[in-house]
């Protein structure tokens, strides 16, 4: 009998959506990449009485998750869940999916059910109900395109996927106390927009296809890096209006013109925001920029590097310790 699960995932980065509200076909869609940290670090075992253990964010999302999933799953024991790291809530990051599917992953096997996809498990939980990168790459890893969701659909197909090469790096710049669109106020930012215009979708697709996959499956650094830069601009013009901007933060949109200034050219919001990412060649590029240009913004963002998640998130039994954290609780 399986008495102790621990999961570890990564987070997602979603640089836009290719269509929104439009009057026919696919709707949302878009393309994104797994990254290492921050990443959630969870550890569920059998207990008396269900109990949340640990610093965390999550705890009332924690409580629902676990009953929706014992509606699906009757007979499964208490469980403690202790929370040994976490990615920061409203960051752009995909917090809910991944904790979502951490929980759900884990109490499956902590249940010795017959293991379901990720996509089945999100079912579950009510996830990938706009975006699905979260969900394909919570089994998968690595870069990812979905097609966007027709009606009847409950998540959106992924359409492409290739692992990340090994030496390129993240820097994920996020602004302290300005959180990005999630819950009810992301619903209401959806119902305020008009759609998305065909001939914009159209731009998109073509960038995504002709520029950024091709790019990435020649391992291209450079052509991805412009591909990537000028699909957000693309996608962060249609969304300025209910955002405040390209950026969803203002010191965000300035920093990234001052990148390209100092000659970083893969910049991306990742989805509300606020966080922006920077693509870096390697570590060392990385390094440079965070101890270099970056450091004067230490104050007022959190900085930290991350390398791309070619993986599936780690799910193992046994007594052994919980999963090393990657991100200290908040």
């Amino acid at each position: 009998m399986c008495d102790i699960v621990h999961v570890q995932t990564g987070a997602r980065l979603h640089f836009g959506l290719l269509a929104v509200a439009p009057a026919r076909g696919r709707r949302f869609g878009g393309i994104g990449v797994m990254i290492d940290e921050p990443g959630f670090a969870i550890t569920l075992q059998r207990a008396e009485h269900d109990q949340i253990t640990g610093r965390t964010n999550y705890a009332a999302r924690i409580q629902d998750t676990v009953q929706r999933l014992r509606q699906v799953w009757p007979d499964c024991p208490a469980v403690d869940v202790t929370v040994n790291a976490e990615i920061p809530p409203h960051s752009g990051l995909g917090s809910g999916t991944q904790l979502g599917l951490a929980i759900a992953a884990g109490l499956q096997r902590l249940c010795q059910q017959e293991t379901s996809s990720a996509v089945e498990l999100a079912a579950h939980i009510g996830r990938g109900q706009r975006s699905a990168i979260g969900v394909h790459g919570f089994d998968q890893g690595g870069w990812l395109i979905e097609a966007g969701k027709r009606d009847g659909e409950a998540i959106s197909p992924l359409v492409a996927r290739i692992a990340s090469p090994n030496e390129w790096r993240w820097v994920l710049i996020t602004p302290r106390e300005t959180p990005g669109l999630s819950g009810s106020a992301e619903l209401q930012a959806f119902r305020q927009m008009d759609s998305m215009p065909q001939a914009l979708t159209a731009e998109l697709c073509r960038l995504l296809l002709m520029e950024c996959w091709p790019a990435l499956q020649a391992g291209d650094f450079t052509a991805l890096s412009e591909g990537l830069w000028e699909y957000g601009q693309q996608v962060g013009r249609f969304f300025a209006a209910v955002q405040g901007g390209v950026f969803a933060d203002a010191r965000m949109c300035e920093l990234a013109h001052q990148l390209r200034t100092w000659g970083q050219q893969g910049i991306a919001q990742s989805s509300w925001g606020p966080t922006i990412a920077v693509l870096c060649r390697d570590a060392d590029q990385a390094e440079h920029l965070v101890t270099g240009p970056l450091s004067a913004w230490s104050e007022s963002c959190t900085i930290q590097i991350s390398a791309c998640r070619s993986e599936p998130a780690l799910i193992r039994e046994g007594r052994a310790a919980p999963c090393p954290s990657v991100l200290a609780a908040q």
